[in-house]
Formats: structure tokens, sequence, C-alpha cells
């Protein structure tokens, strides 16, 4: 894990000394939430383990109670997925797309 922050704070480094430069600022403030989305799309995947370890202790404590047990798991993993996606979704777009940059581009196009 701290091999990933690496790569962040060694781009960063790359960036920061063309302070001057707004297109610098947009790229390191694109690279830190491209981090923390990413830890957005880390936490859920743990948390969905954690449930399932929780669930099966729940399944060999109440047999009875499966059905039940494996209904309100499979909501909550479900729940918890949706976070990870949109995390997924919103890294891509920052790392492909980038809109903050083209808003730049066009916003000095116009001056």
């Amino acid at each position: 894990m701290s091999q990933f922050f690496n790569y962040f704070a060694v781009a960063a480094e790359v960036v920061v000394p063309a302070a001057n430069d707004p297109i610098s600022s947009i790229i390191v403030a694109s690279l830190i939430a491209i981090a923390i989305v990413t830890m957005a799309g880390i936490f859920p995947s743990t948390m969905q383990g954690l449930a399932t370890a929780r669930a099966v202790e729940a399944t060999g404590r109440q047999p009875e109670a499966a059905g039940v047990i494996r209904t309100n798991l499979l909501i909550g993993c479900v729940i918890t997925e949706t976070v990870g996606v949109y995390g997924l979704l919103v890294a891509l777009l920052l790392i492909f797309v980038n809109p903050f940059v083209d808003m730049y581009v066009e916003a000095m196009s116009r001056l």
C-alpha cells in the first residue's frame, strides 16, 4: 500500500516545481483525487469480506436462518459494491478524460 502512495508522491514532485502553471495544480489535485477514489475501491472490498465472514459464522450458529442471513448479506454486498463501482468510474474519468484540464483550456481560449 505504501508503494501505491509513493507513485503519487513522485508524480507530485515532478509537477509541483511548475507551480505557476495552473495546469500543474489541476494535475496535482487530480492525482490526490485519484488516490482518494482508489481508497474508495479498496475499503468496500475489505468490508464485504468481513460481512461474508460474519454471515458464514451466523449460518454456522443458526443453520435454520440461512435464507434470511444470505438475503441480508447479498443486499448489503450490493449496496457496498456500488460505492466501489462509483469510485472506479470517477478514477477512470480523472485518469483518462480529466474534464478539469479541458475546462481550463476552454477558459483560456476565451481570453
